[in-house]
């Protein structure tokens, strides 16, 4: 990657293909952290785009990363559910755009159980 971008690339792109269980996923589907450390550690967040092509992937990198990281590999007709999942409309991502008192006591109604 940092070869790529020395030679004049604008964005490099981190693998996952539209299977999302290989490259930056592990055969399960889940993120291969290791690997994105160690990507991270030399190139800048800035310069990826990270494939996602799965939900809870992309959830996972809007939570590590925020909701403008750069994101791929998305199909047509998931463009506007990976907006709203940006924008906290969505449960995946709803609580992550709140304040920490207001989070808990909405989780309180939600589930009494909960902290």
């Amino acid at each position: 990657m940092t070869i790529e971008l020395e030679a004049g690339s604008w964005k490099v792109i981190a693998e996952a293909r539209e299977s999302g269980n290989v490259g930056i996923y592990r055969p399960n589907g889940s993120a291969h952290t290791a690997l994105i450390r160690k990507i991270l550690a030399k190139v800048s967040l800035e310069d990826i785009l990270w494939e996602a092509p799965k939900k809870p992937q992309q959830v996972w990198f809007i939570q590590q990363f925020g909701a403008n990281v750069n994101l791929g590999n998305i199909g047509p007709w998931d463009v506007i559910p990976l907006e709203t999942l940006r924008l906290g409309l969505r449960g995946d991502t709803f609580f992550d755009h709140l304040s920490e008192k207001m989070a808990n006591g909405l989780r309180q109604e939600v589930d009494p159980q909960s902290e």
